[in-house]
């Protein structure tokens, strides 16, 4: 019923069912479209998927207002998997755009796992798509192949997300930001951990790769390690204890990347935006191996990857103890993930893609 209704081509409808807040590549687009398409009609559809029954009983009905916005929206951008989206093609007037949340072909995901999806999602998921935007020439492959998009119709234009990241004055008010909400962060260098998690749906978890205790003890008293865990995880699920300070997850990630003085890391995307900041990265990685097998890795992070790779608590003391960049090894990771990123990756999507 909802394709007997005109299509409305200035409504551009930003959809994502990651968190409740507009935030990574779809806030960048938000404030994009409002600097230089201030006449079009922007829908905002922040829809967080849950797993108990009223969740998704909540999240069926508002699928229903999705697949509105879908028949009758003359652009849609999403940033992951989006039930409206992929159940069934749209019209020939309406474009859907995936900009993916994460910046760079790290580990592997959608239709592209080592190990498949377990149907349904095998069949629906990440169908539809006209577009997929990415950051840079060398994910355009796995992009194509886990976003199940034909690869010339991947197009390297940036992540939108890493515009504040390159811009002196957006990087500062990051900065200010993350002060705002942790004062005691202030003049002390910042060791950041955010890894990615681990299993599928409730079964995630953090991996406890890290024993935060020891690492604070191993630590000099002017370093202040943060944990920022990732927003999929269920907060009350994920140890604290041993932190100096514990990040809410729906932080702006951007915020606490700005201010960090050294990245601790697994798997997660974030090392891609991090490298754009041109600062010390260590990789916390004691399950390698079995992660290799399921989800799999796009990038051999023994060799592909900068950074430090170590595989218990006291190695990553170590190398954070002794962290460096490599500039020239920067270079040429930045060249060849990041080619899209310049700072107007946002401007430039919009300008593809909004009338």
């Amino acid at each position: 019923m909802f394709g007997l209704l005109p299509i409305r081509r200035n409504r551009v409808v930003l959809a994502t069912a990651r968190l409740p807040v507009l935030d990574g590549n779809l806030r960048a687009i938000h404030d994009a479209i409002r600097r230089t398409r201030p006449a079009a009609e922007v829908v905002l559809l922040l829809e967080p998927y849950g797993y108990g029954r009223a969740a998704k009983l909540r999240y069926l009905l508002r699928m229903v207002r999705g697949t509105f916005h879908v028949r009758t929206a003359g652009l849609v951008i999403v940033d992951n998997a989006w039930l409206p989206v992929h159940v069934t093609p749209h019209r020939a007037g309406t474009t859907v755009v995936q900009v993916w949340h994460a910046t760079g072909a790290l580990k592997r995901f959608g239709v592209d796992t080592a190990l498949p999806p377990a149907e349904p999602e095998r069949t629906f998921l990440h169908r539809y798509y006209d577009w997929v935007v990415t950051a840079g020439e060398a994910s355009r492959a796995p992009w194509a192949a886990a976003l199940r998009t034909p690869i010339e119709r991947v197009l390297p234009l940036g992540s939108a997300r890493t515009d504040d990241l390159l811009d002196p004055g957006r990087l500062a008010a990051a900065r200010e930001r993350a002060l705002a909400l942790y004062p005691q962060l202030a003049g002390r260098r910042v060791v950041l951990y955010a890894p990615t998690f681990r299993g599928r749906g409730v079964a995630k978890t953090d991996g406890g790769a890290l024993d935060p205790a020891r690492l604070r003890a191993l630590l000099p008293p002017t370093d202040v390690l943060v944990l920022k865990s990732h927003p999929n995880l269920d907060p009350r699920l994920v140890p604290t204890a041993g932190y100096d300070v514990v990040a809410d997850p729906s932080d702006d990630m951007n915020d606490l990347l700005a201010l960090a003085d050294v990245l601790v890391t697994d798997y997660s995307s974030s090392v891609f935006e991090f490298v754009l900041l041109r600062r010390p990265v260590v990789l916390l990685v004691p399950d390698l191996e079995e992660y290799e097998r399921d989800p799999g890795l796009y990038l051999d992070l023994r060799t592909d990857l900068v950074g430090t790779l170590v595989r218990d608590t006291d190695a990553a003391a170590e190398a954070i103890t002794a962290a460096r960049v490599d500039e020239a090894a920067y270079d040429a990771f930045i060249a060849r993930h990041l080619g899209g990123c310049d700072g107007h990756a946002a401007e430039r999507i919009v300008a593809r893609f909004v009338p």
